[in-house]
């Protein structure tokens, strides 16, 4: 009898977690506003603004009443200027995780995480001309958000997230830079 009972409770989990699976693949762009904070070390830390534009492809792999869950990859772009005489350009490559909070409404809250690599430009302005510095490095990002359902297949975004490039590397005296961003974003997503 337990065994009957065991084995019946068994197929139950299983057959209920078979059907909150939910592959729904979507494409997503996003845009928005970018602050940068360059640390350098041994020194001080240098500002500076510009914006960041992005794609993603990505599924949502599960959903019930309470929480779903979606995985993407994404690129985006980054820019920054007038950092004390020098912009930087930062791209990066991240595969993410969301958790979306089900409210039976049309905003879902949501948070998510995500790691990759990035490659960052920055551009030194002399009078004798520009001066390149590039590095690449682990990059990693935190955010939180909500979308709109705008129809039944496209979702708005509006989000914050940090990213962090890591450490830059520079050519004077050994020293690096630890480049950290705050992003607000608005996106589209839509989903097949």
């Amino acid at each position: 009898m337990k065994k009957v009972l065991l084995t019946s409770l068994s197929s139950l989990l299983v057959v209920s977690a078979a059907s909150a699976m939910d592959f729904s693949p979507y494409i997503a762009l996003r845009g928005g506003y970018n602050m940068t904070s360059a640390a350098l070390s041994n020194a001080g830390t240098t500002d500076g603004n510009g914006f960041l534009i992005g794609a993603s492809i990505g599924t949502e792999l599960y959903k019930n009443t309470v929480m779903g869950l979606r995985a993407e990859i994404e690129y985006n772009y980054i820019t920054s200027y007038d950092m004390d005489g020098s912009d930087a350009t930062n791209s990066t490559i991240l595969a993410n995780v969301f958790a979306d909070f089900d409210t039976a409404t049309t905003l879902t809250p949501y948070v998510s995480l995500g790691i990759g690599y990035g490659w960052t430009t920055i551009t030194i302005n002399t009078v004798l001309g520009d001066i390149d510095m590039d590095d690449s490095n682990m990059a990693w990002q935190l955010g939180a958000g909500i979308s709109y359902a705008l129809l039944d297949n496209m979702k708005l975004d509006l989000g914050y997230r940090y990213l962090n490039s890591t450490n830059f590397e520079t050519p004077i005296a050994n020293t690096e830079l630890d480049i950290e961003s705050h992003q607000i974003y608005l996106g589209a997503r839509l989903t097949f």
